[in-house]
């Protein structure tokens, strides 16, 4: 790390201290940059009090000044807004989010564009980032204040709903993202028709997955008002509220939801159809028929590990587990291989508690216990407490029944990596 202070420092102070420090002189710092001896001298010097960022860039590129460090000094120079875009840029590949939250703040400051503007521009460019999540909440976060303390009441919206979007792909936080989230509920008169919908609906297969079956219902219903085409979101938000009346065991409206999703016309619309008509038979105690349906989803369906569970389901209650073997033979058929959400977590985690139902069932301790292990653990990356509780009663029943060291050691293990899950460790 450098021993040149920068308390106080101007540009011109630090380039000669940084030359200094580095035994340079000007005419071997002129020939590095490509910079004239003279310009050089004269930012020293303080004779050019506001130096084009394109006269200084490559003099801080051959002194190997880092940007955190000119950053301060710079400012003092009163840069135009295109050439802090260009520090954003260049910050960001140095994954360093306190700093390219420090120049998000110096841009929203600039005097030589509109503020709104520039938020703007930031709110796209955070939008555009990939693979650089903190530096993104970094950027939402300091618009979001500055837009706050500066009354700009849309910016506050679009910032936090923006926000929300990449904050609820942490599956082990659904609970506090989902509270977060509708606190943006308050702005929504801020965003645009087509904000809102993705506001509305996000937050409704959010409360899904949390099974808030109320909240969902209501969300969604609000995405359907808000949206007037006949959009997917609008389909998906009708298909949430038949699921969550169904759930709730609200059947005729299950069903009447389930009519009117029916009506669209997307590639999505009839495996659900079928798949929820199936479960509806199911409910009715149309056994039979709905083991038909379930069976002819499967041949047809492309996700499907939710009908193979409630295939499963429907045979483990009547105690007919031949089935279910030859379903479990053709396991790596229909586990998802794509785990990136919170239903196709639930999917995969539901499929190996019931796995571990049958292997009770059939008197295979050992590999029962395996299957609620690795229920457990997808349980808890999701936020589904109840279900993961499940899982350990059988863990517990398990071990009680059949103590061994082995066991003692799987169990361990399972503790260990919930208390990770859960940040205990």
């Amino acid at each position: 790390m450098s021993s040149v202070s920068l308390e106080f420092s101007t540009l011109g102070e630090l380039i000669q201290r940084y030359r200094q420090e580095r035994g340079m002189t000007q005419a071997r710092l002129a020939e590095l940059s490509e910079v004239s001896s003279g310009s050089i001298s004269k930012i020293e010097n303080g004779e050019i009090r506001r130096p084009d960022f394109k006269t200084i860039q490559p003099i801080i590129a051959a002194l190997e000044i880092p940007l955190d460090e000119m950053l301060d000094p710079f400012m003092l120079t009163n840069p135009r807004s295109d050439t802090l875009f260009t520090l954003l840029y260049d910050s960001f590949s140095l994954q360093n989010a306190s700093l390219s939250a420090k120049i998000t703040s110096c841009l929203l400051e600039s005097e030589d564009e509109n503020s709104d503007a520039i938020a703007a521009k930031l709110l796209l460019n955070a939008q555009q980032l990939t693979d650089k999540t903190e530096i993104k909440l970094a950027l939402f976060d300091t618009v979001i204040a500055y837009a706050r303390s500066h009354g700009m009441q849309s910016f506050v919206a679009r910032g936090s709903l923006q926000k929300y979007l990449v904050e609820r792909d942490d599956f082990s936080k659904l609970e506090e993202t989902f509270q977060s989230g509708k606190y943006i509920l308050h702005y929504t008169e801020f965003l645009s028709t087509e904000e809102r919908i993705t506001l509305y609906y996000k937050l409704g297969v959010h409360a899904y997955n949390l099974r808030k079956f109320n909240e969902c219902i209501e969300l969604c219903k609000s995405a359907i008002i808000e949206d007037e085409s006949e959009s997917s979101f609008k389909a998906y938000s009708t298909l949430l509220i038949c699921s969550s009346y169904f759930h709730q065991e609200k059947f005729e409206l299950a069903e009447k939801y389930l009519k009117t999703f029916s009506l669209f016309n997307f590639p999505f619309v009839k495996e659900n159809v079928d798949f929820m008509t199936a479960k509806l038979n199911q409910r009715k105690g149309k056994t039979d028929l709905a083991i038909t349906q379930l069976q002819e989803c499967l041949k047809t369906s492309f996700y499907k590990i939710n009908i193979v569970n409630t295939l499963i389901e429907l045979y483990l209650s009547s105690y007919d587990v031949s089935p279910v073997e030859i379903l479990i033979h053709h396991e790596p058929e229909f586990l998802p291989k794509n785990l990136s959400n919170p239903i196709s977590k639930a999917g995969y985690a539901h499929y190996f508690l019931n796995k571990g139902k049958y292997m009770i069932m059939i008197g295979k301790s050992y590999e029962a216990l395996s299957c609620f292990i690795k229920s457990a653990i997808i349980f808890s990356k999701i936020s589904m407490p109840k279900h993961t509780y499940e899982c350990l009663e059988f863990i517990f029943q398990i071990s009680k029944d059949n103590h061994s060291s082995q066991m003692e050691d799987n169990i361990k293990k399972l503790f260990a990596e919930l208390k990770n899950e859960e940040g205990l460790e």
